[in-house]
C-alpha cells in the first residue's frame, strides 16, 4: 500500500468519525447548527471553504467562538482571541490563533462544550 493511499484511507475515516459526531449531536439537541455542518462535510471538496487568518480578523470579534466547515490557512494577522474549530487547519493558523491568545478546539470537543450551538457563529 503505498503512502498516498494510507493518507486518502486516515481522511475518510476522520470524516466519518467527524460526521458521525455531528449526527449524533444534532440527534440529541435538534439544533440546526449540528446538521448544517454534517451537511457540509458531506459536500465535495472543492466546495469546502478555505478561509485565511487575515479574513478572520476581519469578520470575527475578541473572543468569539468560531466553526469553520473547512480549512483555516495561516495567511494574514490575528490580534484578537478566538475560540476555532474547523475540519482543518494550518501549522502557521494554529500559532497565530496561540500567539493571540486564542484556543483551536477539535470538532468533538467543540460539541461537548457547546451541545445547544448558543453563541457559536459559522465562518465560510
Amino acid at each position: 500500500m503505498e503512502d498516498d493511499e494510507v493518507k486518502t484511507m486516515f481522511a475518510h475515516t476522520l470524516n466519518d468519525n467527524i460526521k458521525w459526531t455531528l449526527r449524533i449531536a444534532y440527534k440529541k439537541t435538534k439544533t440546526p447548527l449540528w446538521k448544517t455542518l454534517e451537511k457540509k462535510i458531506e459536500s465535495s471538496r472543492s466546495n469546502k471553504s478555505e478561509i485565511n487568518i487575515g479574513k478572520l480578523e476581519n469578520l470575527t470579534k475578541d473572543g468569539e467562538t468560531i466553526i469553520i466547515p473547512g480549512k483555516v490557512l495561516g495567511n494574514g494577522v490575528l490580534t484578537h482571541k478566538l475560540n476555532v474549530a474547523s475540519f482543518s487547519i494550518s501549522v502557521p493558523a494554529i500559532k497565530k490563533i496561540f500567539d493571540a491568545g486564542g484556543k483551536v478546539i477539535t470538532i468533538n470537543d467543540f460539541v461537548n462544550q457547546y451541545p445547544d450551538g448558543k453563541g457559536v457563529r459559522i465562518i465560510g
